[in-house]
């Protein structure tokens, strides 16, 4: 249960700097052979996904995870949920509701995001 607390926290602690633009402590949990896959089907690598971030042309205002699931498998880790949030595009917020699935490795003991897709709900 020590690995799925350290997920856990790894995970709040990556959604709070996306929101927070803060691009020095997302960089720390995001791998650097990041393979993200958004609901619209477009796949970024991490340098884009810092980049989008760090340009604002999209701000997260909330991100929220429900009903999640982890399964270990040694130091693997696949997170599963529900992510709900509030995102501006171009200027105009919208609420995301996307069920996501996203691989995780411990590494020097500490928790980095390899992999993340979503699929948006309607």
């Amino acid at each position: 249960m020590e690995n799925y607390n350290d997920l856990m926290n790894a995970d709040i602690a990556r959604r709070t700097a996306m929101i927070a633009a803060d691009l020095v402590t997302l960089a720390n949990y995001l791998s650097d052979d990041l393979v993200w896959t958004h609901s619209s089907g477009q796949t970024d690598n991490k340098p884009a996904i810092l980049k989008t971030i760090s340009s604002r042309s999209v701000i997260y205002e909330s991100l929220e995870t429900r009903d999640t699931q982890i399964s270990k498998h040694g130091d693997t880790f696949i997170y599963s949920g529900t992510l709900l949030g509030q995102v501006q595009k171009k200027g105009t917020s919208q609420q995301m509701q996307n069920k996501f699935l996203s691989v995780w490795k411990r590494s020097d003991d500490q928790m980095e995001m390899l992999a993340w897709q979503s699929t948006g709900l309607k």
